[in-house]
């Protein structure tokens, strides 16, 4: 759970346990005074009456937080020829509006729309002492309204309330003010078919040369690269072909980068059946052993865990390698001893769930070669297009 969720049942179980759903200390008054769009740019300022709005609601839910009417405060305003914006600044000034208007506190603020979201500062002054607190709050959505709304609850009473909601998810931005995003998109694979939210983009240039996907609203978008019936990616362990398919974040005015590796079918058939596979060079005379001990476990189509294990010796005995297998797989135990001095040895053998692939071989240089591979025989090429197994 993290931090922010821990506050928020904190401030659940601190609300219930005094017997209480909104506050009911003794009553204090307010006057909020407004908010001043600091980007100077007016395609923002409907932002202004969205952030009061809340703010207003917000307070209305509050028992124990009244409200002074803004008439009342134009009013003092007027008749004082004074002006609104820049009020708290002037800190008697402020102070005798407030007395004026039975305000205890006095409150305003500004925001700045920063292109994926907004910050909000506000300022509360006390009207008796003269002190001024600042809170702010940054994010996007009506919920980082109601979360500064809190914090001004709290600041004025000193009591928690919970006012942001599931409800208050919804953005407070308009569409036009998201800049388009983009993503320059990669891909290994040459004339594939680009899909994004499966609309046709455009064809993989393949390599090094990127294909731009522009104009992108913010928000999660689905590219797809379609390559045919042999081309794409493999979901394991149940083993389904499928294209290459990524859901991408887009951020306003920003550019991702994305790289898709799209294999043959086959490839990685071949690639996923291996479960273990080395080789080593045994002269004559060496003293050394090899011993190999690998569990090779893996999940099957259906899921389900398939125990493997991979145990191997080998030295040389005067002039030849003696060489002992053992897999143990599904409960089973399957061996092989080869103690031999002809020049080629190959076995291909299977066991249970898994197939075995060993060869020896003399070399004229002076050294025997040593190979074992270990394989799922559950796969196969050509599975992809419904061929039936070889085995």
């Amino acid at each position: 759970m993290n931090i922010r969720s821990f506050s928020r049942i904190f401030l659940i179980l601190s609300v219930l346990t005094t017997g209480i759903s909104v506050l009911t200390a003794q009553n204090v008054n307010i006057a909020v005074l407004g908010v001043e769009n600091l980007n100077r740019d007016p395609r923002y300022d409907y932002l202004e009456g969205m952030i009061l709005g809340v703010l207003m609601y917000d307070f209305t839910r509050v028992d124990g937080i009244s409200l002074v009417e803004r008439a009342r405060i134009d009013r003092i305003i007027d008749e004082q020829n004074l002006r609104l914006t820049g009020l708290l600044n002037d800190e008697d000034t402020a102070r005798q509006v407030g007395q004026l208007a039975g305000a205890d506190y006095l409150i305003d603020g500004d925001y700045a729309f920063l292109g994926r979201d907004m910050v909000i500062n506000m300022r509360i002054m006390n009207s008796a002492e003269g002190t001024t607190t600042a809170l702010s709050v940054r994010g996007y959505t009506e919920n980082s309204i109601h979360e500064l709304a809190e914090q001004i609850v709290m600041e004025l009473t000193g009591k928690p309330v919970i006012l942001a909601g599931i409800n208050g998810e919804r953005s407070l931005l308009s569409l036009s003010d998201e800049e388009p995003g983009s993503i320059e998109f990669y891909c290994n694979f040459i004339d594939g078919e680009i899909f994004v939210d499966e609309e046709f983009y455009g064809y993989t240039p393949g390599g090094r040369i990127p294909t731009l996907l522009e104009d992108l609203s913010p928000g999660a978008h689905v590219i797809r690269v379609e390559g045919g019936d042999d081309f794409g990616e493999i979901i394991w362990p149940e083993i389904r072909f499928v294209d290459w398919e990524r859901t991408v974040d887009v951020k306003t005015g920003r550019k991702s980068v994305v790289r898709a590796v799209i294999n043959h079918f086959n490839r990685l058939i071949y690639y996923g059946k291996e479960l273990y596979s080395e080789s080593w060079n045994m002269e004559p005379g060496d003293n050394s052993n090899i011993v190999v001990d690998e569990d090779k476990s893996y999940a099957d189509r259906s899921g389900k865990t398939i125990p493997v294990r991979i145990r191997m010796s080998a030295s040389i005995d005067v002039d030849r390698p003696v060489i002992h297998i053992e897999i143990d797989a599904e409960g089973e135990n399957y061996s092989w001893d080869f103690d031999s001095d002809i020049d080629e040895i190959n076995l291909e053998e299977s066991a249970g769930p898994v197939e075995i692939d060993f060869e020896r071989d003399w070399y004229s240089s002076g050294y025997w070669s040593v190979d074992l591979t270990v394989r799922r025989n559950d796969l196969w090429q050509g599975m992809h297009r419904g061929e039936p197994s070889p085995r």
